[in-house]
């Protein structure tokens, strides 16, 4: 079914936002290698999940897996940081008003349209991609069922 999904989502539009999120990786040259699966989700996001890297360190605490602490790490998330506040000021904004703008239109062609399920799948696929559009470095691209499983940990740790 993701599939179709894809299929009918870089037809309706996708490649026109996954261009302008490679547009945005060549500008940004030295993280191109970050960016680069946010190209590949933006293009066909169907059957994948942008999954936060802290729901990532809760979900390898939960198996009891060890976390790698070291320097470098705590160093990526400064630059994390000043990565997505120059994101956001140069094509973060865009981008995420690219989706609005896309998932009104689907909204629109559900009343139009017979297809209603596949409005509705594309609509909430670019709900789910304007967060992503906004902050995209520290964001990881994994399965569908593999995020499910990352954020039910995130919520059991919570309680």
């Amino acid at each position: 079914m993701s599939l179709l999904g894809n299929i009918i989502w870089f037809f309706l539009g996708g490649w026109l936002l996954g261009a302008g999120y490679f547009l945005a990786a060549v500008v940004f040259f030295p993280l191109f290698p970050f960016l680069l699966p946010l190209v590949g989700y933006s293009f066909f996001p169907f059957g994948k999940s942008p999954v936060r890297r802290s729901d990532i360190n809760a979900w390898k605490e939960s198996r009891g897996e060890e976390l790698d602490l070291s320097g470098t790490k705590l160093a990526s998330g400064w630059l994390r940081f000043l990565s997505n506040v120059v994101w956001v000021f140069t094509f973060g904004w865009v981008l995420a008003l690219g989706h609005l703008f896309a998932a009104m239109m689907n909204l629109f062609a559900c009343a139009a349209v017979v297809t209603i399920p596949i409005c509705v799948a594309h609509m909430m696929a670019h709900f789910k991609l304007i967060p992503v559009a906004f902050r995209p470095f520290g964001v990881r691209i994994v399965p569908t069922a593999l995020a499910d499983e990352i954020k039910m940990a995130s919520i059991a740790k919570s309680f």
